[in-house]
């Protein structure tokens, strides 16, 4: 399926549109949504910073590797605790799912190439709130993917994309504890 083509089955019929994304196994389309995430991310925080192509490639390259990593293990996650909850879902379609909803993330793109574009206004000082609020719009969508695909109400499709946050949030904070742990041996 083309990926423009895509887009305009989603406008016109939302459900039927990720039920084939799906059904067909996109992966194309889902890559390019992580390549879009990717892209925004560097580009958010790198405009008007004046880097050189190759740092430019090797973050978007870093980025994209880490987007389809959070992509992949959300998408198990998510998987289990929908399973735990006796629904049977793919964690093939969640992670096509969370793959297309990286163009939200291009709204991130905007936001920065305006704050350029406007420098005396300060812009910048905004940057956490066009953050969050562009990652509050990226969950709405996956948390109406899931509703849509599964049927289900809106607090268990909510829980099945947070429910990944607990184990990455336990990860983080062993990560510091082991770093902290280690700063304190080493002097």
């Amino acid at each position: 399926m083309n990926t423009f083509k895509a887009y305009y089955h989603y406008v016109n019929d939302p459900i039927n549109a990720l039920k084939t994304l799906c059904r067909q196994r996109a992966f194309k389309e889902a890559f390019w949504g992580y390549f879009v995430a990717a892209l925004s991310w560097v580009l958010f925080f790198n405009i008007g910073s004046g880097i050189s192509i190759p740092v430019f490639l090797l973050k978007l390259s870093i980025l994209f590797i880490a987007e389809i990593t959070a992509g992949y293990v959300a998408a198990s996650l998510g998987s289990l605790f929908l399973d735990f909850s006796s629904i049977k879902a793919s964690a093939a379609s969640l992670f096509i799912l969370a793959g297309t909803s990286g163009f939200v993330k291009a709204l991130l793109v905007a936001f920065a190439l305006i704050a350029a574009a406007f420098p005396f206004a300060k812009l910048e000082y905004l940057a956490p709130i066009a953050l969050l609020l562009v990652l509050g719009l990226q969950l709405g969508y996956l948390t109406r993917g899931v509703m849509r695909l599964y049927k289900t109400g809106a607090g268990k499709a909510l829980t099945s994309w947070l429910f990944t946050i607990v184990p990455l949030l336990m990860l983080c904070v062993l990560c510091g504890i082991f770093l902290i742990w280690g700063m304190v041996l080493l002097f």
